[in-house]
């Protein structure tokens, strides 16, 4: 007979990591707790959950500017146009 418990728990830790991947910690937290509560399941380490609770540091590098686009190359701002002459009946 299959066991219907281990799916369930497989398929929350499927679930689980498919949320970290993704960066979305809040519902990787959710489903980190019902495996800890209905399944005696640890996703997280202590250590982890702990780091968790704190905000993270923001170390990234700002995106370096973009070479040969004409983002980066700011082209010189065209000459309007002469406005045109109305034009007469000459006879």
């Amino acid at each position: 007979m299959r066991n219907i418990h281990a799916d369930y728990k497989a398929a929350y830790i499927a679930e689980y990591q498919g949320y970290k991947t993704a960066g979305r910690e809040e519902d990787a937290a959710v489903v980190a707790q019902i495996l800890r509560d209905s399944y005696g399941h640890e996703v997280e380490p202590e250590q982890e959950r702990a780091d968790a609770d704190r905000p993270a540091e923001n170390t990234a590098q700002p995106p370096a500017p973009a070479r040969g686009t004409a983002a980066a190359k700011k082209a010189p701002a065209k000459k309007a146009a002469a406005p045109a002459k109305p034009q007469t009946d000459s006879k």
